[in-house]
């Protein structure tokens, strides 16, 4: 039975991101748990919901005697987190208790064999790729906000992952606005896949944004898969096709708004107070020296603020949702960015000026 002892800070730190693998939902008790196998010097964690996340992390370990368990991530974790700074000392019995023991501290919790755990098949025959972990941070942050959160179209609850000719796109969209980010990828291979928000977000907060070491990255048919710094993140791809995302992005422009980015940002969200009361919208007008952005409330009143801009073109009034602005600015990464339009019915775009790899398109509203 295993029997293994590691550092605590380890130990609570992977339990931190292996515990977020598990649903909680599934019928299967076993499936509920947390994974714990020695072998070798590491022990390993793991957590799936067998749907569409499986978490796993390895932390260096001295194994006495190798073997495996499940315990409840929950428990667990929040006793690795109360324990005191030093080795930790997991032993498993025959009847599926784990002893943990550190400096004084002794704990005995109730586990179930691990002989019934599942986990997701192997990944094979996947096109095989690396992004620095800055890098895919940024491309993830600037497009998963833009999904849906309706399950009853699950092609559109994830992102795509689109590889052609050398480079990759991830693509996603709720149909109100669509974010596009491309990057270069020493990959010639073509491949699509549609992965999870859920998986997606979890990869977010495990990435380093600071940090140039490499995330593995893997695509099959079926599956994903992203290696970073000794944590596995995989997941079953959602099935289906992804819409057409091309046929989407405007190309002819008349009018053409160049704006700072955080001067922008105030005025919008001094203009939400109020237009959350009206579906959050917000009306754009040029001016002769900027941007007017004003919002209406039957029942809380009216918001104007003007910001400076370089308008290229004709007059513009415009509709947007004042949230879906503020959710690309956030991400935007420049000091200005450019809106593109061509009328009062007909998609904007929003990019970061001076880049021409992130593209944010956004259906307008209705001007009341």
């Amino acid at each position: 039975m295993l029997n293994a002892k590691c550092a605590q800070a380890d130990l609570h730190n992977a339990l931190q991101i292996v515990g977020r693998g598990v649903s909680g939902r599934s019928t299967q008790p076993v499936q509920n748990n947390v994974y714990l196998q020695a072998e070798g010097e590491q022990l390993r964690l793991v957590a799936t919901d067998l749907e569409y996340i499986s978490l796993d992390a390895a932390i260096p370990a001295v194994v006495i005697d190798e073997g495996n368990i499940t315990v409840p991530p929950r428990t667990l974790t929040e006793i690795a987190g109360n324990l005191p700074e030093g080795q930790v000392s997991l032993q498993a019995d025959e009847s599926n208790d784990l002893a943990i023991a550190c400096g004084p501290v002794h704990y005995n919790i109730r586990g179930l064999s691990a002989d019934d755990f599942q986990m997701l098949p192997p990944l094979t025959d996947g096109v095989e790729f690396s992004l620095p972990q800055s890098e895919l941070s940024e491309i993830l942050q600037q497009t998963i906000f833009a999904t849906s959160p309706d399950e009853t179209r699950p092609i559109l609850t994830g992102a795509l992952f689109s590889l052609a000719e050398g480079s990759l796109a991830i693509v996603a969209t709720d149909t109100y606005r669509l974010a596009l980010r491309r990057v270069q990828c020493p990959v010639e291979e073509t491949q699509q896949a549609i992965v999870s928000r859920r998986v997606l977000a979890e990869l977010v907060r495990i990435l380093d944004d600071e940090s140039d070491e490499p995330v593995q990255v893997a695509i099959s048919t079926n599956q994903v898969r992203f290696v970073v710094a000794g944590i596995t993140v995989r997941s079953r791809l959602i099935e289906g096709e992804f819409p057409n995302y091309e046929k989407v992005i405007p190309e002819d422009f008349d009018k053409t708004l160049t704006i700072g980015t955080e001067g922008l940002q105030q005025v919008l969200r001094r203009a939400l107070i109020v237009a959350r009361d009206d579906a959050n919208r917000v009306v754009l007008r040029s001016t002769e020296d900027g941007l007017q952005v004003t919002a209406d409330s039957p029942d809380i009143g009216h918001a104007e603020e003007e910001v400076p801009a370089t308008l290229e073109g004709e007059v513009v009034e415009i509709a947007f949702n004042v949230q879906y602005l503020l959710e690309m600015l956030e991400v935007a990464n420049s000091e200005e960015v450019v809106m593109q339009l061509s009328g009062p019915l007909n998609p904007g775009m929003l990019i970061p000026a001076g880049r021409d790899d992130y593209t944010y398109v956004l259906m307008p509203m209705q001007i009341m």
